[in-house]
């Protein structure tokens, strides 16, 4: 029997599993506060409300210091990441912001989907500030005994992406792919992002990413559909919250099942939802789901 480390690692090389794994992107402190009715979200508490859902593994944020810009990776932690490596069974991601991230945190929404117009060369300075305090954070993370790697970047909205393609394939992916490169196969490198990012996903394998997480079929992400165009790429998070809502009914929670089935049966495959667990999200829906696998 594989524990939840094993079980993940065999995922993502769709390698055979005893079952499929679970996880979630993240678990937000107030719902863990509702859930074990407790005033303080630490290391114990964590571990016993994931150990109560059965997941695989564990994504850490880092602590990011309160700046005008960019900060050193001197500066930054991952709580408890060493006893997550050495007290837990489980897969350990750490969840890395990328340059969409930190320029809409630093600069705003619209300046920032603006920046590319109106100064090229502090785009490319803000790109280039971002990779260079990735790359010494993930090699801090490995040194520290993570076992991989989350480059989340919201690159897309509902309806399709929120730059032009062909400046993400110019600009932001050659970026991304020297990150990854960076990791040098010491562990597998996730991307994640919400909305409709389809059209380059090609470009994310050319990058080197072995797995994807989020697949929002609202806004055309059909994962079965997209785990047989790239069968190589092991495919997380296909629960939205409509599936948590419906799940009271018999014949739709069968809909779901069978949904699942057929994908994992094509391995390389975490169970789990696209956004992650937080207030006044369906537990008893996410519960009826998990229990069957």
């Amino acid at each position: 029997m594989q524990n939840s480390r094993e079980r993940v690692k065999a995922a993502i090389q769709c390698q055979q599993l005893d079952r499929i794994p679970k996880g979630e992107l993240c678990l937000d402190d107030t719902l863990i506060k509702q859930v074990l009715k407790c005033d303080h979200v630490g290391f114990e508490e964590r571990v016993s409300f994931i150990n109560s859902l059965g997941l695989d593994l564990v994504c850490l944020s880092p602590d990011y210091p309160t700046c005008a810009g960019i900060p050193t990776a001197s500066g930054i932690t991952l709580p408890d990441l060493e006893r997550w490596v050495l007290d837990t069974p489980l897969f350990t991601f750490a969840l890395i912001d990328g340059s969409f991230g930190w320029g809409m945190r630093t600069l705003g929404y619209a300046d920032f989907l603006t920046l590319p117009r109106r100064s090229p060369l502090a785009l490319q300075e803000l790109i280039e500030n971002v990779e260079r305090l990735n790359k010494d954070l993930i090699k801090r993370c490995i040194d520290q005994g993570v076992d991989g790697i989350i480059l989340a970047d919201d690159i897309a909205y509902q309806r399709g992406l929120l730059l032009n393609p062909n400046l993400l394939r110019n600009k932001f992916f050659p970026s991304l792919s020297r990150q990854v490169v960076a990791v040098k196969d010491q562990v597998p490198v996730f991307f994640h992002s919400d909305g409709d990012y389809a059209e380059v996903i090609p470009d994310l394998i050319k990058c080197g990413f072995r797995g994807l997480q989020c697949f929002e079929r609202r806004a055309g992400m059909d994962p079965l559909k997209l785990k047989c165009q790239y069968p190589e790429l092991c495919v997380w998070g296909t629960l939205e919250v409509e599936d948590l809502e419906r799940a009271a009914d018999p014949g739709y929670l069968e809909k779901v099942i069978s949904e699942i089935a057929e994908l994992s049966s094509r391995g390389g495959f975490i169970l789990g939802t696209t956004c992650g667990l937080f207030p006044g999200i369906n537990l008893d829906g996410l519960t009826a789901i998990y229990e069957r696998f």
